[in-house]
């Protein structure tokens, strides 16, 4: 420590000297945690205690506890509990959310193997579906309806060994197209956990997961074909040539993120942005976004070249070797929570709101790397996660050790400036101040206040 922050004859801090120090390290969330204690010491320490206040201060204290600035941190590491959830902004704007659940069931193929592959940032507008005529190439075919659009590809197909690439990979509707009531939408938190639920005498065979960051294009979905001249219907599942490779699991295992486990054991993977693009808001994807449609034998291939539509830098693929031979054993759980733009015709409709959370980037950023430290476990791992995640006593005790002065003095140098719409009321008496701090003058300089949000680099 620098020595100008000690007294010549003494190893105490002199906080006076700190002063600037102090309070420059004080951001919001600090400064709102302090107030409620201020408010706490107010009640307690006047001439009679004041018991409504005193509930009303340990109430909001354990509130904060709760909530404040780890609610972040909880919304990724516990998604499927977490609803109704928003990223923390720097300036928020009126937004929704809501939670995406869905379930399937899952079957091996004849030598028990199973693969799948899922990108969870993802939302198609379901009146986007019959807008668009496109004619293939050898203009004897076009598509004339889409009836559902997906990022869920499953691999159950009776060649897949798991050592050597498949093409074999079908779109498997979850319910990714919502009504047009919102025209934007963003990601916070997603997590998928696959169950086996087979017979428990039988169990064989391991299940892995891992995280891949391939930038795949191509969107699944059920269309309807027809020929020029309307002679003939059918409806087609399209097709992505980009996962053929994925039929080797060889490439799971060398990811960075991989975990495989007993089938019995199951799989668990956390969602967590790979930088700030993905805090941006998208556009519900639809057949308008659809850059082309490719026509190869047997197969349509849907294509987004709108950027703006489709995100796919992030995906979970899961794989499972030698499992009970064509049998349903395994459920899957899609948790996606998504936070919404609505759409202007809706706005009177909608139960609208701001986050009420505001965290620094560097807070955002150690919230998210609690999450790479282990985006994979099996459903045992995950009680695990509860010891990892900090309470506001370890954040102040971490961040001041025990040099923090009194708070008295911490009003007195402008504490509750830091909190925005505090009323004045709030800093306390000056009695209060003097018994507490000392008779040092409140300064003519208001604190610092806390940084703004800034993009990661």
């Amino acid at each position: 420590m620098n020595p100008k922050f000690f007294t010549k004859n003494t190893n105490d801090v002199t906080f006076q000297d700190r002063k600037d120090e102090i309070m420059a390290q004080i951001d919001k969330y600090d400064a709102t945690m302090l107030s409620y204690l201020a408010r706490l010491y107010e009640a307690m320490n006047g001439e009679k205690m004041d018991f409504t206040k005193i509930k009303n201060a340990v109430d909001a204290l354990a509130i904060f506890n709760k909530k404040a600035e780890y609610s972040y941190l909880n919304n990724l590491l516990y998604p499927e509990k977490c609803k109704g959830v928003k990223i923390p902004s720097p300036i928020p704007v009126p937004s929704c959310s809501f939670q995406l659940h869905n379930c399937v069931t899952l079957s091996t193929n004849s030598s028990g193997n199973l693969a799948f592959v899922f990108n969870p940032f993802f939302l198609a507008n379901a009146n986007d579906f019959k807008t668009v005529v496109k004619v293939d190439s050898d203009e004897k075919l076009q598509l004339t309806e889409t009836n559902f659009l997906t990022t869920l590809w499953v691999n159950n197909n009776g060649s897949l060994s798991g050592y050597e690439p498949n093409d074999n990979w079908d779109p498997i509707n979850i319910g990714q197209a919502i009504p047009n009531v919102y025209d934007q939408y963003r990601l916070v938190s997603a997590s998928i956990v696959v169950k086996y639920i087979g017979r428990l005498d039988i169990t064989s065979g391991v299940i892995g997961g891992a995280i891949i960051y391939d930038d795949n294009k191509y969107v699944g979905g059920l269309i309807k074909t027809e020929n020029t001249d309307s002679s003939s219907v059918a409806l087609t599942l399209t097709g992505n040539p980009g996962l053929s490779k994925y039929g080797n699991f060889d490439l799971a295992m060398d990811s960075f993120y991989h975990q495989e486990n007993l089938c019995l054991e199951g799989m668990r993977e956390l969602y967590f942005p790979l930088d700030n693009s993905y805090e941006e808001y998208t556009k519900l994807a639809g057949n308008s976004n659809i850059g082309s449609v490719i026509h190869t034998p047997g197969k349509y291939l849907l294509k987004f070249d709108d950027s703006d539509a489709y995100k796919s830098g992030f995906n979970y693929f899961v794989y499972v070797l030698g499992a009970p031979p064509s049998s349903s054993c395994f459920k899957v759980d899609i948790y996606c929570n998504y936070e919404c733009l609505p759409n202007a015709s809706f706005l009177n409709y909608l139960p609208l709101s701001m986050s009420p959370d505001s965290i620094s980037n560097a807070e955002k950023k150690n919230a998210i790397a609690v999450v790479q430290q282990k985006p994979i476990m099996n459903l045992k791992d995950k009680e695990a996660l509860v010891v990892s995640k900090p309470s506001i006593w370890d954040k102040l005790k971490n961040k001041f050790s025990n040099m923090l002065p009194g708070i008295g003095k911490l009003i007195s140098w402008g504490l509750t400036s830091m909190i925005p719409g505090l009323k004045p009321g709030l800093a306390l008496a000056g009695t209060m101040i003097n018994a507490i701090g000392g008779n040092e003058p409140a300064p003519q300089e208001q604190a610092r206040p806390a940084p703004m949000y800034e993009d990661v680099e």
